[in-house]
């Protein structure tokens, strides 16, 4: 059973502002879930820290203790109007406790694995102030591709649309030879999405991510019929119940729920069955610590991809590579990334372990 349960608030002041198209933020913060079991053995989870969040997944992880961790499992996910972020990380930390009770992969609670390992790509760390975006794009792509990573996403929007394309022209003429993604973080009008994604598109890039605000994801249908590229989005959807009316209006190419947002796991694979059936693609959203990125590369091992997918609906890891060592330094033996690929943890529970001492060094 159950014996002990801790929530812990970590948070990493950064060296300089994250820039994004839409904002900016100057720490990384995480909210981690800690469950003991009866024998010793601890789950993890995490979420991100939104309004809310901490005092809901104390409240989930209060009403754990004394039972049984499948049955706690079964009880949460029959009450679907739980706070989603929180029931992400608490979630997350049960799969993990009772896949390590078991002796088995939390992938192994899903289902037969589809695959041992997957492509990563490195999710821009944003912009550099007083820096202009091509050179600071270059200067990063370079790196990235010398830390193992074989495609790369651009955080876009900040400065005027012909810049940046202009800029990104370039830059896929002279740096690495990546598969590109874009993200607009919601920066655009109508008009410039379309202007953007016909430009990206000649581009040869991936996927064009939220270019429109995400508060109306209703009017991406339009944009996505109207563009060749694949437009990707969805990040923020809580439930399979939230995606569906958007996906039968086929307003994303490619939905990406987050298992820290969507309730865990089984959150993300009912987004992405009924993704399926609206004939779309999910491939999972992550940008938090190693924990979360853990849960994600478990989820990936079971996504269900029909037969006769396009190559832009396989799945991948997003790998975010801005500062943050909530994601760099939890882990007693940090992922590894091999030539663009990581391979998916076979051992109990998340499949790595978690260093404590370092985690509670970054208790807010």
């Amino acid at each position: 059973m159950i014996v002990g349960a801790e929530v812990l608030v970590l948070s990493h002041r950064l060296s300089r502002p994250r820039l994004f198209g839409t904002g900016s933020n100057v720490t990384r913060d995480s909210v981690v879930v800690r469950l003991e079991d009866d024998d010793g053995r601890v789950g993890w989870g995490e979420t991100y820290l939104v309004p809310g969040s901490v005092h809901a997944v104390r409240e989930m992880t209060g009403a754990l203790m004394g039972r049984e961790p499948d049955a706690a499992a079964a009880a949460l996910s029959a009450e679907p109007a739980l706070h989603r972020w929180a029931l992400g990380a608490v979630s997350m930390a049960l799969d993990d406790l009772r896949a390590r009770r078991l002796g088995v992969a939390v992938s192994a609670l899903y289902g037969d694995r589809q695959r041992e390992r997957v492509r990563a790509y490195a999710s821009s760390g944003g912009y550099v102030e007083g820096v202009s975006p091509e050179a600071s794009w270059r200067e990063e792509a370079t790196a990235r591709w010398g830390d193992g990573f074989r495609a790369m996403k651009l955080r876009i929007g900040r400065y005027p649309v012909a810049d940046e394309v202009l800029a990104m022209e370039r830059l896929v003429a002279t740096a690495p030879d990546m598969i590109w993604m874009a993200d607009g973080n919601g920066a655009y009008s109508l008009e410039e999405s379309l202007w953007l994604g016909r430009a990206l598109d000649a581009l040869g890039f991936r996927w064009l991510e939220e270019p429109l605000p995400t508060d109306d994801y209703a009017a991406y249908a339009s944009l996505a019929r109207d563009l060749a590229i694949p437009l990707a989005g969805g990040e923020i959807l809580e439930s399979v119940g939230d995606a569906e009316p958007f996906l039968r209006a086929g307003s994303f190419d490619l939905v990406q729920p987050d298992v820290s947002i969507c309730g865990g796991i089984g959150g993300v694979l009912e987004i992405a069955v009924a993704a399926t059936g609206a004939g779309r693609f999910a491939v999972p959203h992550a940008c938090n610590g190693a924990i979360s990125l853990a849960a994600t590369l478990q989820l990936l091992a079971v996504l269900p991809v029909p037969a006769g997918a396009p190559s832009w609906a396989e799945p991948i890891l997003e790998h975010d590579v801005g500062e943050n060592p909530i994601r760099t330094g939890l882990l007693a033996t940090p992922l590894k990334l091999d030539d663009g690929w990581v391979t998916i943890p076979n051992g109990p529970g998340l499949g790595v372990e978690v260093d404590e001492e370092g985690l509670r060094r970054l208790v807010a």
